[in-house]
Formats: structure tokens, sequence, C-alpha cells
């Protein structure tokens, strides 16, 4: 009976002590706890295209978009025009180290119904070989990052559909 309460009581006092480093470090300003707007959060913000700066490429790969009436609808979509009612589901790429071009696509997903677009980071070389065999549904990319992939001969492929928004 003695060890366990030694036991419990060392287990009570390294609780403690870990709960008084964290208090610590946030009364120090070394840790900050997330806020939450639980309103805007769970509604999920929309952030219009006139939000974020910059000119973008979206690439559409059209193997996988053979529908002429859809492929129609999401170039609606993304050049911001108003489109009707798209039945698809969508992924989208976008390279993790364009934080433009992730704010853009953020900012699209946002204008969708809930789960219609997946949002995949892939690394810089992955995502342009991607791209060149067909391995994508839509990517999205700022114009930097276009040039800087080196990726203008992507552009002139023959299934990918290129928007400049």
């Amino acid at each position: 009976m003695e060890l366990f309460k030694r036991t419990i009581f060392r287990i009570f006092a390294l609780a403690l002590v870990f709960a008084a480093a964290f208090g610590i470090l946030i009364a120090t300003g070394k840790m900050t706890l997330p806020s939450v707007d639980a309103v805007s959060k769970a509604t999920g913000e929309i952030i219009s295209r006139d939000e974020v700066e910059g000119s973008f490429t979206v690439l559409i790969n059209k193997d996988l978009h053979r529908d002429a009436k859809t492929l129609a609808e999401w170039e609606k979509f993304f050049r911001g025009e108003p489109y009707g009612y798209i039945f698809e589901d969508i992924t989208c790429y976008v390279s993790t180290s364009d934080a433009s071009g992730w704010e853009m696509a953020e900012g699209l997903r946002s204008r969708l119904p809930e789960n219609q677009m997946k949002l995949k980071g892939v690394i810089e070389p992955m995502i342009a070989d991607k791209i060149r065999h067909g391995i994508f549904d839509v990517a999205v990319f700022s114009d930097g990052a276009v040039k800087q992939l080196g990726m203008e001969d992507i552009l002139k492929m023959p299934n990918v559909d290129v928007l400049q928004i």
C-alpha cells in the first residue's frame, strides 16, 4: 500500500511540474494557445479572389475532366464567374513552397461545398513530374512558382487546360 501511495504522489508531482512549466511558457509569451472564433471557423471563412494578391495559373487535367459542360463550369468557377452546381469532387495540388498559391487554393476551396475540393501539398520537384505524367486533377500556382519550377513546357501540353487568373 505504501508503494502505491508513493507512485501516485510521484505522478501527481510530475503533472504539477509540467503544468507549472506550461504555465510559465504561456505567461512569458514563448508559447501561445490558438484562439478560435467558433462562428467563423465552424462555417469556414470565404476568401475572395481579390483578397489574394498576385496572378495565378490553374491547370486542369483534361484527361480526367472529359465532359465539356463540367469542364466549362470548373473554368467559370476558377475564373470567379457565376457557375452552376458541379457534381464532381476534385483534388487540388499545390507546391508546398508556394505560399501564395496555397492561399489562393484555400480561397477557392472555401467557395465550394464542404469536402468538394481536397488540397494536397506536394514538394517542388514532384509536382512538376505529377503534372507532366498526368497524375493530377487540378493544380494552382502563383506565376512566380511557375517560372521558378520551369514549367513553361507544361503550359503547352495538349491534355492540360491552362487558366490565368
